[in-house]
């Protein structure tokens, strides 16, 4: 957006900011209203958003619809059901020796809420948090990664059309637009990206005071230990792996595998991949595409990190690599420090499974963990020991579509959570009221203190208060 000007947007967000804070716009009804438009906005024009989801990531429609519309859908049906209850006030009494008070809280709308939304899930990741920041009665501005740009420009326009200004409003542009947005007065932040842009969203937060959730990503462990291996294990860490050709922040990245059952995990891997995608994958109209050449050429230089046992093959014109598994890889090598993000799956051979949490343990605190084992023993020392976000057991993925199911990271892989409930709490603040039902007080609590009184506190302690 070469004509951007972040001066012109100072008035948005006053006028956000004034909209959410009038009482008839933080009514039930009108953010049931607000809701209800964003599903028909999703379900109006669900062919566009596949196409455009097509010209972005090459998403085949059914992996569009499971992966981003049915989410997003799932998400507005659980909060348009339950939201009247969690708007409810919560009161309580409380009983001391200074009388009867009672206290309301009330979660009221932040405000105006900025959101930074990442390419690789580019409808669901954008309008997920959007859908917490209407149920809490808040206004928002959307930033979309200018990577995705086909899917940005059918969500300013759509957005647009549904919407008015100061309820949502969408900004194109690239990262220097996304930098001068973070210089407004925003009363909340969510981001979902890299760690090195997360840390520079961070900063900007901090020196205004501003809330922030920062969703980020991690090199997420799968574990498959002597006990776990079988034919839906494959099927459910190949899809994992390589759904959207890898660019998922909760796909597995490196598989770890028992001794006894590596070959053939390795054997049976490979076969998977061919049953999915066919001999030649670049063909297949199920299998997606890089996002752009410079994370391209980030895979393609991975290729050489390992041996390659399934795949390797790339075209840059087409933006594909295929899918990969990795064997041989040294342990000074990028790829086993940082992110894949990617269709390259390293599977690597483990011995004792304390030595191997030891080592993950050493690592940056992932997303999610992966644990496929019918050993109980090792379940529960797995769970018990390893740090991680999530801990998923027998299946990957699934736990990030569940509404009723918190997401979020971790030290390094972010901080704050979403969905459901827990997306309501994120975007709403307790306003506390508090009132002593009677006016009167102990003299004790007023100087001049006598050491005596001490005696006496101590000993009613409980009911001081």
């Amino acid at each position: 957006m070469d004509n951007f000007n972040v001066e012109d947007y100072h008035d948005l967000v006053k006028n956000q900011k004034s909209y959410s804070g009038r009482n008839e716009n933080q009514s039930y009804k009108e953010r049931l209203y607000r809701l209800k438009r964003l599903k028909r906005m999703l379900v109006e024009k669900e062919g566009s958003w596949m196409e455009a989801l097509n010209r972005d990531l090459g998403k085949s429609p059914i992996e569009s619809y499971t992966s981003e519309l049915a989410l997003l859908l799932n998400e507005i049906d659980t909060v348009t059901q339950n939201l009247n209850k969690w708007m409810k006030p919560k009161k309580s009494t409380h009983i001391s020796l200074s009388g009867v008070a009672k206290s309301v809280l009330r979660p009221q709308p932040y405000g105006s809420i900025l959101v930074l939304s990442p390419w690789n899930y580019p409808l669901q990741l954008t309008l997920m948090p959007v859908i917490g920041t209407l149920a809490a009665g808040n206004s928002c501005v959307i930033k979309p990664s200018e990577f995705a740009s086909a899917t940005a420009k059918l969500l300013a326009d759509s957005v647009k059309e549904y919407f008015k200004p100061e309820e949502v409003t969408v900004i194109e542009g690239d990262s220097r637009v996304a930098e001068s947005l973070l210089t407004l007065d925003w009363d909340f932040i969510f981001f979902t990206g890299s760690k090195r842009v997360g840390k520079i969203v961070h900063q900007a937060a901090a020196e205004k005071q501003i809330p922030v959730v920062l969703e980020l990503g991690g090199k997420n462990p799968c574990i498959v230990d002597e006990t776990g291996l079988s034919k839906e294990t494959i099927r459910q860490i190949i899809w994992g792996k390589f759904v959207n050709a890898g660019q998922t922040c909760i796909a597995p990245d490196t598989v770890y595998v028992h001794e006894s059952i590596y070959t053939d995990f390795l054997t049976e891997a490979a076969e998977c991949i061919e049953a999915f995608y066919g001999k030649y994958p670049e063909q297949s109209p199920d299998y997606s595409r890089i996002i752009h050449q410079e994370q391209l050429k980030k895979q393609i230089g991975f290729l050489n990190q390992g041996t390659v046992y399934h795949g390797g093959r790339y075209n840059l014109a087409e933006r594909y690599v295929e899918p990969t598994i990795l064997i041989d890889l040294a342990e000074e090598s990028a790829m086993m420090k940082e992110e894949i993000f990617g269709p390259i799956m390293p599977v690597i051979s483990y011995s004792s499974i304390q030595e191997l949490t030891k080592e993950l343990n050493q690592q940056p605190v992932p997303l999610a963990a992966y644990v496929f084992s019918e050993n109980q023993d090792t379940i529960r020392y797995l769970e018990k020991e390893i740090r991680s976000s999530a801990f998923s057991l027998n299946q990957v993925i699934r736990h990030a579509a569940h509404a009723e199911i918190p997401f979020g990271g971790l030290k390094e892989s972010g901080f704050g959570s979403y969905h459901g409930l827990t997306s309501f709490e994120t975007f709403s603040f307790q306003k506390v009221f508090y009132e002593q039902k009677n006016r009167k007080s102990l003299s004790q609590q007023y100087p001049p203190y006598r050491s005596k009184q001490l005696d006496l506190l101590r000993k009613f302690r409980k009911k001081l208060f």
